[in-house]
Formats: structure tokens, C-alpha cells, sequence
């Protein structure tokens, strides 16, 4: 099925954007402060909360407010600049379920080619918020959704390219973005808020538990946060291997230009008995080996495997949730 995935996406990849060549613009990252490269918020944004739909059982919200996010590189942050667009908006649903209050709260960040979808919203975040009994907000990461660029042939086409400039951007800003939406989040309520994300989410979610020390904690689905190994193997990325491949670089490569900037440094600031891993044994996207050595080095924190592949663990969700929902009663309530 991961295989299948990776033979699906190619001709939506014909459609591409040809990824700028950025390779030789990478030295400003090295050698910058993790503080400077990952940011904290430095304010509260002034945030527009919208109605969307009622339920029974159920309130929804929008929520959007200015990204704060300030790119490194000069021609980059020249471009960001120049204009107004699209991902300088932060856009993130609010899902309460009635009977919530006093519980603990979800930040959600989504998958990579993950559209804004109807039935993701009434299917899996409601869903997902009943069956946890707790208020979720997912947010919307750059390139994705209402941030998506109109002139993109898909959701996340220039998130994750071989324009590496462009792609650590988007990833910086997806982490300030989060970081951002939890100091809302708090503002508005004392309740703990936890986080988990699904794939590339998942890698967000591993991220931000090495980064943000007010999460109450962090549970990544079929992810880990090895930049180098996903490239090398997640068959999506296809297109962005061969661009790589054409600008003279390998997954090997990437990977080394993300350990030069401090990546394989980075360790949890959240307490390993707030930490649940969620993993498939046959995942071809995100290696089974490398979650097990994320793992370890972690403090073994409380790990789930199941037989699947990664495309395959749809049908394991209703386990993996119930998982979560016990991790959750049981670190943040008395």
C-alpha cells in the first residue's frame, strides 16, 4: 500500500512547480542559535474566531490570526515579504464536544498532501474529539488548505521540495505557528494542552516535544523526526529525490545538512511518561528501525506497534485512539 501511495502521486507531481535550485543558500542556517532557528512566540497575536457549524454535542470554530514567522534567509524573507500570502495566515478549527470543560485540550497538526476536507472534519477531528472527550484544534500547516498558494496544483505542493530554502522555512514557521496557537490556547484557559499529529504531523509533533516545554505532553502517530531517512524513504517524495538528485544532492545529503544545523541535538523537553509513540511495523514512509532508535535515545516512553504498513494504519486507528485516550486520563487528570 506504501508503495502503491508513492505510484498514485506521480502524475499529480507532473503538475509541480519547478523547485528553485537553493543549495548554495544554505550556509546561513549553520551555525544560527537553536533559539534564532526555532523561535518562541514573542507576543500574542490578535486572533479572529468565527462560527462555522453546530452540532448536537458539538461546537466549531475558526480561528486565524497573523503567522509571526520571520524567514532566515535574505532573498527568501525578501520574497515572503513582498507580498501578501496566503501562509502568512494561520488558520486552525476548534471542535469542542459539550461536557469537555475541565478536560485537557489536543493541538492536532494534520499529514503532509493533506487537504482541508469535510469529511476529515465531521469523520476523524469529531470523532476524535468525542471519543477523547476533549476540545481539539488542528492547525493548518503552510502550503496546506486555505494556505495553500492558488497557483499550487495541490495541498503541500511547495512545502516539502527540493527548494530546501523554502522547505526549512515551512517547517520553522509550522513549529512558531504551533508554538504561537498553544500560547492562544493558554491564554484562554489554564487547561493542559497535549499535542499529536498523523505522518508529517507526527514529525511535528516530535519536534515540538523537543522544543516546548508547556505542551503537557505529545503523542506522534507513525512518525519519527529523522529528516534524512524520510526523504531516502517515504515513496511520495519521489519528485523531490530526483530534483535533489539533478541540483547534485542525495537523501544522505539532506540529512547531513540537518545535522549540521544542531537536528540530531535535539531531545525532549517533556518527560518520557508523557510521550506515547504510536508505530507500524512495516511503515515504508517512516522506517521502523529509526522510530526504535527515537525511541531509545527518548527514554523508552510508552510505545505501541502495530502489523501494518504506514498507508495500512487507517484501519488501526479506533485502537491507536483508545491508546491515546487512556495515555491522555491517565497523565492529565488527578
Amino acid at each position: 500500500m506504501d508503495d502503491m501511495a508513492g505510484v498514485l502521486v506521480r502524475p499529480l507531481q507532473l503538475l509541480r512547480s519547478r523547485p528553485h535550485n537553493t543549495l548554495d543558500r544554505l550556509s546561513v542556517y549553520e551555525g544560527v542559535s537553536r533559539d534564532e532557528l526555532f523561535p518562541a512566540p514573542d507576543r500574542l497575536p490578535r486572533v479572529r474566531t468565527r462560527r462555522r457549524w453546530s452540532l448536537p454535542g458539538f461546537e466549531n470554530e475558526d480561528l486565524s490570526f497573523a503567522s509571526l514567522h520571520e524567514p532566515i534567509e535574505p532573498l527568501f524573507r525578501e520574497h515572503y515579504h513582498a507580498r501578501s500570502r496566503r501562509i502568512q495566515t494561520v488558520y486552525a478549527r476548534r471542535i469542542r464536544p459539550k461536557g469537555s470543560e475541565g478536560r485537557p485540550r489536543l493541538l492536532y497538526i494534520h499529514g503532509y498532501m493533506q487537504p482541508e476536507t469535510m469529511i476529515e472534519e465531521h469523520g476523524l477531528l469529531a470523532g476524535l474529539a468525542r471519543t477523547l472527550n476533549v476540545e481539539i484544534v488542528h492547525l493548518q500547516p503552510p502550503y496546506h488548505g486555505r494556505r495553500k498558494p492558488r497557483s499550487s496544483a495541490y495541498d503541500g505542493e511547495r512545502f516539502w521540495t527540493a527548494d530546501v530554502v523554502r522547505s526549512l522555512e515551512a517547517m520553522r514557521q509550522t513549529v512558531l505557528d504551533a508554538r504561537t496557537l498553544l500560547s492562544v490556547m493558554l491564554d484562554e484557559s489554564p487547561n493542559p494542552v497535549g499535542l499529536s499529529g498523523l505522518s508529517l504531523g507526527g514529525s511535528f509533533t516530535a519536534i515540538l516535544a523537543c522544543l516546548e516545554p508547556r505542551f503537557d505532553f505529545s503523542a506522534p502517530f507513525i512518525a519519527h523526526m529523522d529528516m534524512g531517512a524520510l526523504l531516502r524513504d517515504a515513496p511520495v517524495l519521489g519528485a523531490m529525490r530526483k530534483d535533489l538528485a539533478r541540483f547534485g544532492w542525495t537523501p544522505r545529503d539532506f540529512g547531513d545538512f540537518f545535522t549540521r544545523i544542531g537536528w540530531d541535538e535535539l531531545e525532549p523537553v517533556i518527560p518520557a511518561d508523557r510521550i506515547l509513540l504510536l508505530a507500524a511495523q512495516e511503515d515504508r514512509f517512516f522506517d521502523a528501525e529509526v522510530l526504535r532508535t527515537m525511541w531509545s535515545r527518548w527514554g523508552e516512553p510508552e510505545i505501541h506497534w502495530y502489523p501494518t504498513s504506514h498507508m495500512g494504519f487507517l484501519p488501526h486507528m479506533p485502537s491507536a485512539i483508545g491508546h491515546l485516550r487512556r495515555f491522555i486520563n491517565r497523565v492529565s487528570l488527578p
